[in-house]
């Protein structure tokens, strides 16, 4: 057992839990009524299965960032381009159609010493799909990641964090655990750079898993980065892989 599970597990004995917090102010009143009522039920879903679903880390400064929805030809490397140029290791869940087109960039960040996870094959709500087509597509993104790296992925996100039991099993048996976040940035709603800092700046716990995106449409997510990583290292929180975090292996053996 490495110092690193030691650690997530002295921690899980003594529920160290966190609320799913980020704010936007241009989402519609339903919207955020949505939002928090899916926040509620991913932290129940984690407190019920903490084996298996994890919304943050232990009580330790160091954070994760993790990026979702890539890759593409820009934002995804300019992200992890920023992340190894402050020494420091990111997590990209990718989506394995992307993962297809785009091999070389996988395989580059994975190179780099960044996390490449799986997101899906081609960012379906996974709750609505049967328990046949539900494997098929997280085995599916398992061969691609594989194909492009090596390894295949021990930990797994669903798109829009959209989960229950059936597709925390389905993971469960490709070997992934699931992950979601504890901080939302809203990059995918509020797509500014200084507003994405706002929600890291004026959120971030310790532990933290932080939600941001690598996908075309997140280029303000990318201008962020610089001076994000150097406000929590002047904070003194190291941003690292969700493998270290958590106390978990990254990939299958």
């Amino acid at each position: 057992m490495t110092q690193y599970f030691t650690k997530w597990r002295a921690n899980m004995n003594n529920r160290y839990e966190l609320d799913i917090v980020g704010d936007s102010d241009r989402m519609e009143e339903a919207a955020r009524a949505r939002l928090d009522e899916w926040r509620g039920q991913a932290v129940r879903m984690a407190r019920r299965l903490p084996e298996h679903v994890y919304v943050n880390g232990p009580d330790v400064r160091e954070v994760a960032l993790t990026f979702d929805d890539g890759p593409d030809e820009r934002v995804t490397p300019a992200i992890a381009e920023a992340l190894s140029r402050y020494g420091v290791k990111g997590s990209f869940f990718f989506v394995g159609s992307r993962v297809e087109r785009h091999p070389d960039i996988v395989k580059a960040v994975y190179e780099a010493g960044h996390l490449v996870l799986n997101h899906s094959w081609n960012h379906d709500r996974l709750t609505t799909l049967g328990a046949a087509a539900l494997r098929d597509d997280l085995r599916r993104t398992q061969e691609a990641i594989s194909d492009a790296i090596g390894v295949r992925p021990a930990l797994f996100r669903p798109p829009f964090g959209a989960a229950d039991d059936s597709v925390v099993l389905a993971a469960g048996e490709e070997g992934c655990r699931t992950v979601l976040w504890s901080l939302d940035t809203l990059d995918w709603s509020q797509k500014e750079e200084a507003h994405i800092r706002w929600n890291v700046d004026n959120y971030v716990r310790n532990g933290e898993i932080v939600l941001m995106h690598s996908s075309p449409g997140c280029t303000e997510t990318a201008k962020a980065m610089p001076r994000l990583l150097e406000s929590l290292l002047e904070a003194g929180r190291r941003p690292v892989d969700l493998g270290r975090l958590l106390g978990l292996p990254a990939y299958l053996t």
